[in-house]
């Protein structure tokens, strides 16, 4: 079980204001897939940082199975896996090569072991045709399932991914989301995204983070049941966009067929214009950061 406690961790900005990147976060987050949702700038990335042993925060504790993280990242290191939003390889050496020597760091010195973990993340990430290509050669597609085999050496307990589904094409996306489902059985996996598909689709519990803040936590159908029969749906010209937000609490729009459809959160219908619809994930980000 991963327990994060008051955590905070502020930046300073060009106009010399603090930026509060984490604002007193608590979570308690059991085996099993947890998503993290947010907008780009939410902070996500530094509580993955964070959480990951690579930055301190200003304030706050972190426990992982009985472990101070941050006064003792040497125990919580070796049952880690982490892949970062962006990470660099070395130039010219192979994937097997860097895999191994990422492996050797992680303290797998069993050679026949290692090399048979090695060839397993390679077939389930889809490189085992390239394996002794250079990383740095490899496509962005590619480097991502590359991130993703490193992350799991050693078979870690706790696996943190960061945006893992960028760059990936719909059946690498695939492939990845069933890897990430069998894996969390045993092991607390948190994954970091924007993409709502992702955690609807792969996470029992969820969090969103805003601004720094943790905003809304549960199981995502219990977020999405709070809207029930409170969820309009209109479509009208792009001229009228203006007029309706201020007539009506617009929580979305987007561009259908080049006309402007519209959610809005209303206890009855606002008009006659308006189609009651089921919410979604989506619909409960959007509410929630209203």
């Amino acid at each position: 079980m991963l327990t994060i406690r008051n955590l905070c961790k502020s930046y300073s900005s060009e106009n010399k204001n603090d930026v509060m990147a984490l604002n007193n976060i608590n979570l308690t987050i059991k085996a099993g897939m947890f998503g993290l949702l947010g907008p780009n700038g939410a902070g996500k990335s530094t509580l993955m940082r964070t959480i990951a042993t690579l930055q301190l925060p200003d304030s706050g504790q972190i426990e992982f199975n009985g472990i101070d993280v941050l006064t003792e990242p040497q125990k919580l290191r070796p049952v880690l896996g982490y892949l970062p939003q962006e990470f660099g390889v070395y130039p010219g050496m192979s994937a097997f090569a860097l895999l191994e020597h990422f492996a050797l760091l992680k303290g797998l010195s069993d050679k026949k072991q290692r090399h048979k973990q090695i060839q397993e993340l390679l077939y389930l990430t889809n490189l085992t045709d390239v394996q002794n290509k250079a990383v740095s050669g490899f496509s962005g597609g590619m480097k991502q399932r590359f991130g993703i085999a490193q992350a799991l050496l050693g078979a870690p307990k706790l696996l943190i991914v960061d945006e893992p589904t960028a760059g990936l094409d719909p059946q690498e996306r695939n492939r990845f989301h069933n890897l990430l489902s069998d894996i969390s059985e045993n092991t607390v996996v948190i994954l970091s995204t924007h993409i709502v598909e992702d955690v609807s689709n792969l996470c029992p519990n969820m969090a969103v983070q805003v601004n720094g803040e943790i905003i809304a936590t549960g199981v995502p159908s219990e977020l999405t049941s709070s809207l029930n029969g409170k969820l309009w749906q209109a479509t009208i010209n792009k001229a009228q966009l203006s007029q309706y937000q201020s007539l009506h609490q617009v929580i979305s729009h987007r561009l259908v067929a080049g006309e402007v459809q519209i959610h809005v959160i209303s206890d009855t219908c606002p008009a006659s214009e308006f189609n009651a619809v089921v919410p979604d994930l989506e619909d409960s980000i959007f509410f929630a950061v209203s």
